[in-house]
């Protein structure tokens, strides 16, 4: 008996693809065809500009100020084009300040080369994707760049000046903002440009797009910064980016990451009362101890993770882990709240005890509470450090010194728990 195999249709038809091929077929075409089909696409949502840029819609500012880029040919140099034709845009500052230009002209030429522009956002344009070749002034472009040549000299200033865009971000969320800032750039830019250039509107308006172009995770990974999120083809393209200076990667750790500032007030705070010199007398019950100790081992968190709380780790996806910061505020909002009273109570209490000019900046800062409210919110410490304050007072008044003042009271003290060892046990 002979038995015969059913037959399927890719048997009778075998050019048909079969069902898993033709998925992959098709998977292939949206990638390739429709994809690039909707990089042409952008819509107008409430007089916003988006359009389709790295898998994702993505609101558009100032288009005339993006980087056209060909990396696939970086010999046609369409990044130098585009950038000279956003400086030929401002006023005359390629005639005024030939030097700074030759610098923002290297930083396209470099970023396109060695693939460390932004892939993040819509700082970048695909050559394929513009709408006006950047090519329109190449004859002036040419002609500019054989009369100011591109030297070392001006790639090391991009760099650097990258760099110092990157710690701007990492500390206050912005690259440059409304005015040149930040403690590098402004050293920087004095030292390659003179002072003159901290107060250029056109300096400003050309900084403010061409440090954007350059790739955040890429940098801030070469500034040694922990846990930065890579990728193998991330550590590739910047395995020949210049290695920060010493003086730069130490500036990570002058600031507090954007978003956490209040931390960084709460412990600048304490370790002002910790010098207070009558510190040793302060005695703080548990209810007080525990958030300050809560407040130290977060800081101490922030400080050796620092990209973990950036306001937009996770937005901008620059680490694997990062804080959620509204719900830790949320979470810890009792712990916050006791802590900036406490500031408020003791400052207000001791405020003229020979330590007014530290005691007066915490006063006057606008984060810190009335002291008419604190005071109610926790009428037994205000109630205790008033009695304490008025016998400093009385033995001021006999002339006695603070070493002597302090010996005469603290037995007074239960010492483990004065401000003062609190604080100096947990920085031990």
């Amino acid at each position: 008996m002979t038995t015969i195999s059913p037959t399927t249709n890719q048997d009778q038809h075998p050019h048909l693809l079969s069902p898993t091929e033709a998925l992959i077929h098709y998977c292939n075409y949206v990638l390739t065809e429709e994809l690039e089909e909707l990089q042409k696409i952008e819509y107008n949502n409430k007089g916003r500009k988006y359009k389709f840029i790295n898998n994702q819609f993505q609101r558009i500012r100032q288009e005339d100020k993006h980087l056209i880029i060909y990396p696939e040919q970086p010999q046609l140099k369409i990044s130098f084009y585009s950038a000279f034709s956003i400086l030929y845009q401002i006023n005359d500052l390629l005639i005024q300040n030939p030097e700074f230009c030759c610098t923002i002209l290297s930083i396209a030429l470099d970023l396109e080369k060695n693939q460390w522009f932004e892939e993040q956002n819509s700082s970048i344009i695909h050559f394929k994707n513009c709408k006006i070749d950047p090519r329109t002034l190449k004859d002036e472009a040419d002609t500019y760049i054989l009369k100011h040549p591109i030297t070392e000299k001006h790639k090391k200033w991009g760099i650097n000046l990258l760099i110092c865009s990157k710690l701007n971000f990492l500390h206050t969320d912005h690259h440059i903002g409304t005015k040149l800032e930040g403690e590098m750039m402004i050293h920087h830019l004095t030292e390659y440009f003179g002072d003159d250039s901290l107060s250029s509107i056109d300096i400003l308006i050309a900084l403010k797009s061409s440090v954007h172009w350059a790739n955040i995770r890429g940098i801030l990974y070469k500034l040694n910064i922990p846990n930065i999120k890579t990728t193998p083809q991330l550590v590739t393209n910047f395995a020949n980016f210049p290695a920060p200076s010493l003086k730069l990667q130490q500036n990570i750790y002058s600031k507090y990451p954007s978003g956490t500032s209040k931390y960084s007030l709460l412990k600048k705070s304490f370790l002002k009362l910790q010098n207070f010199k009558y510190s040793k007398l302060i005695e703080l019950s548990s209810e007080f101890i525990h958030p300050i100790t809560w407040l130290f081992q977060l800081c101490t968190d922030i400080e050796t993770d620092p990209i973990k709380y950036h306001l937009r780790s996770k937005t901008k996806q620059l680490c694997e882990s990062p804080i959620n910061l509204m719900d830790l505020s949320v979470t810890n909002k009792e712990n916050i709240d006791v802590l900036f009273n406490l500031i408020s109570i003791i400052v207000n209490v001791f405020a003229n005890q020979g330590d007014e000019d530290e005691l007066d900046q915490l006063i006057l800062n606008s984060k810190i509470p009335k002291f008419e409210e604190s005071s109610k919110n926790f009428p037994t410490l205000t109630t205790s450090l008033t009695s304490l304050k008025n016998k400093i007072e009385y033995y001021q008044l006999k002339n006695w010194n603070t070493d002597d003042i302090i010996s005469r009271l603290i037995d007074e003290v239960n010492t483990e728990n004065s401000i003062y060892s609190i604080l100096t046990n947990l920085q031990a």
